[in-house]
């Protein structure tokens, strides 16, 4: 295969493919929604950025102790069926907690409850769609499916915050959370109509208990030369430039004084790059340069956090933000290809919760840490300290540059 867009017409052109990701499409952009009201309703309560720092955490430290163990449950069971149960209860969080901002009764305390739960039934999700998507084309599409997975996700990233910001602006936060259950219903029916219409293996570790299907799957991960090495590259990104995403309300607001629509052009503007360099993934036809291409993406975002750091003005600092956008998802999506393409198909759902619980409670850590140093020192230090660190990883995974493209490509 080589790179070209018809690779994109290929992925689309097998039916349970396309509507996975129809149905994904509308539950990713009305989440991003729900994401975007309840930064605004943390930030308009508390006016802190530890306090954002702190519902990101919140949100993804179940994640810590469950997506391992969803990782093993995804080995071991049907992902749909787990996907399916998922969307289920997340109709139900959307619409209760839309009902309690909706009678002014979502006080910080009842937002913390719902961050938590949330982050349960999120820890979840993960394992399994990457577990799923495999299945839905043939293997030699497997980095194009990766890549519009993302191009998807990052679409609805780029419609969503733009969708929240009118709508808060117009009728208040509550409307935007209650868009979050439609998607999830939407998805849900999406994943009703593919169950019996894709051939999932059996699992292969029922005869274990599932400790020990865990501490096999780390085990795995850390013995492998590529996946080990690439594991440890975005530990160190996910800490500290990861967590921008987390912190965009005290970015817009806090330095610029751009408020809500400052907040929506930047979450918009994270989704246009991380969008584009999907895009140029998705139409790749095969995994070969792709490791130096997540290499290359480090010190480019290196370079973008300084340039964030010092700028005085909004238009430049959305330009570094939009940058940060197409690095940040090029590292994710590429390793997340790569990491899919040479994992030993039994530990397939073990090592996608191990990638996730990397990058999703890794940047609400950070998020919390830059949150209450910001408050403190000054943001644009910390974001200062981020640019200088991803340079230093950047040296570190270049002098491994060929370790990763031989143990990760083959």
């Amino acid at each position: 295969m080589t790179n070209s867009w018809g690779n994109v017409g290929k992925a689309f052109s097998h039916r349970n493919f396309a509507a996975y990701q129809g149905g994904r499409f509308f539950a990713h952009t009305f989440g991003w929604m729900y994401r975007i009201a309840i930064g605004w309703m943390v930030w308009k309560l508390t006016a802190s950025t530890a306090w954002l720092g702190i519902f990101g955490l919140l949100d993804q430290l179940p994640s810590l102790l469950i997506m391992p163990l969803a990782g093993a449950l995804t080995d071991r069971l049907n992902p749909l069926h787990m996907l399916r149960i998922t969307q289920a209860l997340l109709v139900a969080l959307g619409v209760s907690l839309a009902a309690l901002d909706w009678f002014g009764l979502a006080t910080l305390p009842v937002l913390i409850g719902f961050a938590l739960v949330h982050g349960v039934v999120s820890a979840f999700q993960l394992p399994a769609n990457q577990s799923v998507l495999p299945h839905l084309t043939p293997r030699e599409l497997l980095t194009v499916a990766y890549g519009l997975n993302s191009v998807m996700f990052n679409v609805a990233r780029f419609v969503g915050p733009m969708l929240a910001g009118v709508t808060i602006n117009a009728f208040g936060t509550a409307p935007a959370i209650f868009s979050n259950a439609l998607g999830a219903a939407i998805f849900l029916a999406t994943l009703t109509w593919l169950n019996g219409k894709i051939e999932m293996p059996p699992g292969t570790s029922k005869g274990k208990n599932v400790l020990r299907d865990i501490t096999d799957g780390f085990s795995y991960a850390a013995r492998h030369p590529g996946i080990g090495q690439a594991i440890a590259i975005l530990f160190a990104l996910a800490s500290l430039p990861f967590a921008v995403e987390l912190i965009l309300p005290s970015i817009a607001d806090g330095i610029y004084a751009m408020g809500a629509s400052g907040l929506a052009w930047m979450s918009a503007a994270l989704g246009v790059g991380a969008m584009i360099q999907a895009s140029l993934i998705a139409r790749r036809g095969a995994v070969g340069g792709l490791a130096m291409y997540g290499v290359n993406s480090v010190l480019v975002l290196g370079v973008a956090f300084c340039v964030l750091a010092v700028s005085g003005n909004f238009w430049i600092a959305l330009a570094a933000i939009l940058v940060i956008g197409f690095c940040s998802s090029a590292l994710r999506v590429s390793w997340m290809t790569l990491l899919q393409h040479c994992v030993d198909q039994n530990m397939r759902g073990r090592v996608a919760s191990i990638f996730g619980v990397i990058t999703h409670l890794c940047p609400a850590v950070g998020a919390l840490a830059a949150g209450a140093i910001g408050d403190r020192i000054g943001l644009q230090i910390v974001l200062g300290v981020m640019g200088a660190f991803t340079l230093g990883v950047w040296l570190w995974a270049f002098k491994r540059r060929e370790t990763l493209t031989r143990e990760l490509e083959k």
